[in-house]
């Protein structure tokens, strides 16, 4: 029970921020793809310290979302944020997928959408990144760095 309310806390903390934060890698996943498959994601999101998304609640319930949120980070690392905000704001129509967002400065009275390229695909973070990477536009250079330190946690 101690341990349901201690996933509770983290997955409700990790429900925030509702909009993207500029220069950052975002997983989108669904409950729906295969556990093996969302568990390498975590991995990965955890080495490029990427977040990953997902939509919304298992059957719209909290108690079925914290069981499957519980079985996957029983062996491994991570965790998951609930933000359909951020489906929206990246059109996301499609798991798995991969963005990366650029800096922006932004007054606070307006708002604006950093840039940003988005992968989709069941591949590996490292390939999202190079594609990315491999454009050559406003996040390239953003992936280039991720995909650096990405190699590095892989060789540590």
């Amino acid at each position: 029970m101690i341990r349901l309310l201690i996933l509770l806390s983290v997955f409700l903390f990790e429900m925030t921020p509702a909009f993207a934060e500029p220069g950052h890698i975002y997983i989108f996943i669904s409950f729906s793809m295969p556990k093996t498959s969302i568990k390498e994601w975590m991995n990965e999101a955890e080495k490029a310290h990427a977040s990953i998304q997902i939509r919304g609640l298992v059957n719209n319930s909290f108690k079925e979302t914290i069981q499957r949120m519980s079985d996957l980070t029983k062996d491994n690392h991570g965790g998951l944020q609930i933000n359909p905000k951020l489906f929206e704001q990246f059109q996301i129509d499609k798991v798995p997928a991969v963005v990366v967002t650029a800096d922006t400065s932004c007054p606070s009275n307006i708002s604006c959408i950093a840039p940003f390229d988005v992968i989709y695909g069941d591949v590996t973070l490292a390939y999202a990144l190079q594609k990315i990477a491999d454009r050559n536009d406003a996040v390239s250079d953003i992936a280039k760095v991720e995909l650096n330190q990405l190699r590095d946690n892989h060789a540590a």
